[in-house]
């Protein structure tokens, strides 16, 4: 131990350090001191720094390593999926607005981890004060990707749980109002909880290297908006599923149920009409929740997401304010540390017991980390993958033609490109039945294919028999039952006045 770490422990003992051997560098809000009346009556003894040395075992930097590299992943697949959306066809994507702001909430939440993981930035100001995002550049950009991600998240889960739930419940499809109040209420409310969090709580280095919320106001500025948005967003999906159950369950009632007769014997028509009716909003709910699986799927996952690591940090920032209030609490971790003031592995347990357990921290940053690679299994499709191997090669092809649609679609190098597709004989009369010749190409000649280039060819127009173009003498309708190939001895005259009519026409045998 050298000299400079004994002067700035002070009257304090092994691992603690004197405050007063300290200045107001950094986040001195983030000390974890306590006054030792037992020593001296003004003689106040800080924790080092960072405190998760002593919390926690070694293995906790070894995880966040992983969950660094996870949000890596996460981060690298979800700008895979925004440039798939952007530059392949809808076709392939099935992009959705949706869906983009959902991508851009995780990009900015993988970022948060992604940046100080190339940055390995310096989590203490000193030996007892961590760093803040005004003492430290890095935990500022980490703290604003983690939390304006995290309020994205949020907001547009809750906005996506809506659409889905007007869509199913109340067969209402969001058209070009939802999407301009979408983006301007949602994109307003993110802007306006991350305004307050930056300015009245901030964030510091609390657990790694990435940046946390304060403790101090972030329950009425952060914690309580989030989890207000996230409590919102599941009591609309709970009431989605709620009439998902609803409406099976009518289904499977209204197939099951017997069908009562009136007292004429007839079926009841009342009955008949709600159990079609039951039947029809059965398939459309279906029909929805077939293609909005993945909308609802994400949903869930990102809910228990949000909920569980807003419980989480709400429940550490009420054991932090508890600890330093009730220091009776403390004390065994305190002297379990100056006990073993070389090795703290045997207080870990003890100071867990405090704050939150080892598990529950892996637990949260693991599922911080997978949110990205969860919205990208979620989103992508496998027709992505051959579209973007199309677009490479219709781009970067060193044999690169135009190839007209007509040509893509050519399949008879005999044929004319302009050929009609009526035949070229048309049948004498309308109901006359058609030869063979007409459906068999093979019978055909060679002649009978029209000549649509020969220009010396001069057609003669003939006026139709029924045209009104020209003024024409009314003429009497006859029609012979042997040009039409039709059956038996029926002859259809005109009316006269002294014969029974039936719809305008005398039918005799």
């Amino acid at each position: 131990m050298d000299n400079r770490t004994l002067s700035l422990r002070g009257r304090c003992p092994a691992p603690f350090y004197e405050v007063t051997k300290f200045g107001n560098g950094g986040f001195v809000t983030g000390r974890f001191c306590a006054p030792v009346e037992l020593i001296a009556d003004d003689l106040v003894c800080c924790l080092p720094c960072p405190a998760t040395d002593f919390l926690y075992p070694k293995e906790f930097n070894t995880w966040y390593t992983v969950a660094e590299v996870l949000n890596v992943v996460g981060l690298v697949t979800l700008i895979f999926l925004l440039l798939s959306f952007i530059l392949l066809p809808i076709d392939k994507t099935r992009r959705h607005y949706l869906s983009y702001c959902l991508i851009v909430g995780g990009i900015l939440m993988a970022l948060g981890f992604v940046v100080p993981f190339g940055a390995k930035p310096q989590q203490c100001y000193d030996e007892i004060t961590p760093n803040d995002m005004f003492s430290n550049l890095t935990c500022a950009f980490s703290g604003a990707f983690l939390i304006s991600g995290g309020l994205t998240m949020g907001v547009w889960i809750f906005i996506r749980a809506l659409s889905m739930h007007l869509q199913i419940c109340w067969d209402v499809l969001p058209g070009a109002r939802f999407f301009y109040w979408s983006q301007g209420l949602g994109w307003a409310v993110v802007a306006t909880i991350f305004t307050a969090t930056v300015t009245l709580t901030g964030f510091s280095f609390r657990f790694g290297s990435v940046c946390h919320v304060n403790s101090e106001h972030s329950m009425a500025d952060f914690w309580g908006p989030l989890l207000a948005i996230a409590g919102a967003a599941t009591l609309v999906q709970l009431s989605t599923f709620a009439y998902c159950i609803k409406v099976y369950i009518k289904n499977m009632w209204s197939d099951d149920k017997t069908e009562t007769q009136s007292s004429a014997g007839l079926p009841s028509y009342t009955n008949s009409v709600r159990t079609r009716s039951a039947r029809a909003v059965y398939r459309r709910v279906r029909k929805v929740l077939w293609l909005q699986w993945r909308g609802i799927t994400i949903v869930v996952f990102i809910l228990v997401d949000v909920i569980f690591f807003s419980v989480v940090f709400v429940y550490l920032n009420a054991t932090e304010t508890h600890a330093i209030e009730d220091l009776d609490t403390v004390m065994p971790f305190l002297m379990c540390l100056v006990a073993n003031p070389k090795d703290p592995s045997d207080c870990h347990k003890k100071g867990q017991d405090i704050v939150v357990s080892f598990d529950t921290v892996i637990a949260v940053l693991m599922m911080l980390s997978l949110v990205g690679i969860q919205v990208f299994i979620l989103l992508v499709r496998s027709a992505m993958f051959p579209a973007w191997i199309e677009f490479f090669r219709s781009k970067f092809s060193s044999k690169r033609e135009f190839v007209s649609l007509d040509a893509k679609n050519y399949t008879d190098d005999k044929a004319y490109e302009m050929q009609r597709v009526q035949s070229p004989h048309p049948p004498g009369s309308a109901v006359t039945s058609p030869t063979r010749s007409d459906f068999d190409p093979w019978r055909r000649s060679v002649t009978d294919t029209p000549d649509h280039f020969n220009k010396e060819i001069q057609r003669t127009y003939q006026t139709p028999s029924h045209s009104f173009s020209t003024p024409r003498a009314p003429s009497r309708v006859e029609f012979d039952p042997r040009a039409t190939h039709a059956r038996g001895g029926l002859a259809l005259h005109p009316i006269n006045d002294e014969e029974d009519t039936l719809n305008g026409f005398n039918y005799k045998v």
